[in-house]
């Protein structure tokens, strides 16, 4: 049972227009009132229903869930979590989401930590990161939340950081790759592309020596392998990359580091940092 309270924006407004807010699907907000599985201070009540400010709304979400996830018993590592979402610490080397054959995944490994806890709702992921990248992936913990944080990815209402090692010295400080990004009809990777989907990078150097520079970079767009593509095609690699680049290391230098977004709850901004772990491999 995920239980509300309505903030003062949602006063006079409908129950369905505040579920719409939250971006939920048509389908599930008729379930939701046909099975009247969603109450108003512990009354049904038809969703033109009008909201007063301090109402308590409580949503059952157990009837229209519907998640095939197997758990996995594998480690976890929670670096934020409240009443509607979980942020992982990823490790390189792991798919977000089944490939159809692994079983071992960080979706199917947070869902065996949550049944372990007789949690009762799917947790699901609202991203993904490559299996090479390590760092932050964000679930949601109930249908809610999942519509709405799915929403702020799709239309880039989110801010994403990543930290990256990237080949040799760059020339300058700071800068933006503006650059479409599409597929390559004869492989697997991505390419630079003028019938692309647009994709802006904004990168800031850290440290620098003569062979590798620390970069942080803000992304716009969230293309597949964007930074990668990205720095490739100015000629700073990421380290570790063995599609777009040619230096090898015992893995891709690459950490979704940052995340800044309005909460589904308190409908304020807030800031995620997760740290890297592999400073060690470039100059302070």
């Amino acid at each position: 049972m995920i239980t509300y309270i309505i903030q003062p924006k949602f006063h006079g407004q409908s129950i369905r227009s505040f579920l719409m807010f939250y971006h939920l699907s048509k389908s599930n907000i008729y379930k939701l009132e046909s099975q009247k599985n969603l109450t108003i201070n512990g009354h049904f009540v038809r969703f033109e229903h009008l909201l007063s400010s301090g109402d308590e709304m409580t949503i059952d979400f157990t009837q229209i869930h519907d998640s095939k996830t197997e758990p996995y018993p594998g480690d976890v590592d929670i670096i934020y979590e409240d009443d509607d979402l979980i942020i992982l610490n990823k490790p390189p080397h792991l798919l977000v989401h089944t490939d159809g054959q692994t079983i071992d995944t960080l979706t199917n490994r947070l869902k065996n930590h949550m049944d372990q806890l007789n949690y009762p709702n799917p947790v699901m992921p609202v991203h993904r990161i490559d299996f090479d990248t390590s760092g932050m992936v964000i679930f949601s913990k109930h249908l809610l939340a999942q519509s709405y944080l799915s929403h702020l990815f799709e239309t880039q209402d989110i801010e994403k950081t990543y930290i990256a090692l990237c080949q040799s010295a760059f020339k300058s400080k700071v800068g933006v790759i503006d650059k479409k990004i599409g597929a390559d009809r004869h492989s697997n990777k991505q390419i630079i592309s003028q019938t692309g989907k647009d994709a802006k990078t904004i990168y800031r150097v850290l440290a620098t020596d003569q062979f590798q520079s620390r970069v942080e970079a803000d992304i716009v767009g969230g293309r597949k392998h964007q930074i990668r593509v990205h720095f490739a095609s100015i000629n700073h690699p990421v380290i570790g990359d063995n599609l777009y680049g040619k230096k090898r290391a015992e893995r891709l230098m690459l950490h979704f580091k940052r995340v800044r977004f309005i909460h589904p709850r308190t409908l304020d901004n807030i800031e995620i940092v997760c740290k890297e772990s592999f400073y060690i491999f470039v100059l302070s």
